[in-house]
């Protein structure tokens, strides 16, 4: 089968690898019909964590819509020729983790993560035509009909990602909030928060066409470069502070600046993957001003999974909002290139696989 693998930073590669094989009576074979790209990947595909990944094997991508091809002797909940998809880490759905909703931290599957390098289980990518799905009764997700695989791709990571970061927020509608990092999924955060909040919630970012497509979102558009986020904030709320901030940059400077404009008592829901070691930040801020910390980056997707799924077909959100790109396999690694450098008016991809 055809895959896009990584070779190293900026270097990925369509090449012909092994086809998936039932490996264990759990398993499913599943034949890609859609997947994406996340922003949680820009790690692996910057080189930023190559401890992690194995260069020439790593296939990556953990979004995707698929329709079933095999089953295992051991599953029990799905056939051949359904459409699924699947929450980007694998979980059994029955260890002690998975019953406290710690899905993402799955004690069976060791926290494994489709395409995202050895050390996470090692498995195989999205952006491939076939995928080996373990413990599919745990974790994998039947489709209905009225979900196209242009949404279906949101349900394996943003989407759910988002419910679960604005749920932790506690927003009530007089609340003042803000959102730093106005990509795919703090955009859908943001497009959540506007439907509950009266006033435009502040979504902080440094790229124009995020910016502008924040404000035609609900937002307001706060440059910190060219802006002072603690003048804004202060004209905004009085001097108090914001209510709660969803934060889905990823980086140490955005949680930093997430902290900045709370008010004390205020709300940090945080969502981006951060995954650098040594960042310092000022626990003297958040203890002083009493901040409360609610930290899902490393996203229970499969218990995020069913609320996101019920918000697109109640119609209270278009997840393909953010959609901005549709390519084809071969077209990934200009595609992603594109994606990493911000080029103008790249939120997300839809690859046609």
């Amino acid at each position: 089968m055809r895959a896009v693998v990584y070779h190293g930073p900026h270097d990925l590669r369509v090449e012909e690898v092994p086809d998936p094989a039932v490996e264990d009576p759990r398993d499913v074979i599943v034949r890609t019909k859609a997947a994406s790209m996340c922003g949680s990947d820009l790690y692996l595909y910057q080189g930023e964590v190559e401890e992690m990944v194995a260069p020439g094997r790593t296939t990556l991508g953990h979004e995707i819509s698929a329709e079933v091809v095999e089953v295992g002797s051991g599953v029990e909940g799905f056939a051949v020729g359904d459409r699924v998809t699947f929450p980007y880490s694998v979980s059994c759905g029955e260890c002690e983790m998975c019953r406290a909703g710690q899905t993402a931290h799955c004690m069976t599957s060791g926290k494994a993560i489709y395409g995202y390098g050895v050390a996470f289980g090692d498995l195989g990518g999205s952006q491939a035509e076939y995928v080996r799905v373990p413990l599919a009764d745990g974790h994998l997700r039947r489709l209905p009909d009225d979900i196209g695989d242009e949404v279906a791709i949101f349900l394996s990571c943003n989407l759910p990602a988002a419910v679960i970061a604005v749920d932790a927020a506690e927003v009530a509608p007089g609340d003042r909030i803000g959102v730093v990092g106005g990509g795919p999924t703090g955009l859908l955060a943001l497009q959540l928060l506007a439907a509950i909040v009266e006033e435009p919630p502040l979504v902080f970012d440094t790229v124009d066409y995020r910016l502008q497509r924040a404000e035609e979102l609900g937002g307001r558009p706060v440059d910190p470069e060219r802006d002072d986020p603690a003048e804004v904030v202060a004209e905004a709320t009085g001097g108090v502070g914001l209510d709660a901030v969803v934060e889905f940059a990823g980086r140490g400077p955005a949680f930093d600046l997430a902290l900045s404009v709370l008010r004390p008592g205020g709300v940090l829901a945080g969502g981006g993957v951060h995954l650098e070691q040594d960042h310092p930040t000022s626990l003297f801020a958040a203890y002083f001003n009493n901040l409360q910390l609610r930290l899902n980056g490393f996203a229970n997707a499969a218990m995020g999974f069913d609320r996101a799924l019920g918000l697109v077909q109640d119609g209270r959100i278009d997840p393909t909002t953010v959609l901005s790109h549709r390519v084809g396999l071969d077209e990934v690694p200009a595609a992603a290139e594109a994606f990493s450098r911000r080029e103008n008016g790249f939120h997300k991809m839809l690859i046609d696989v």
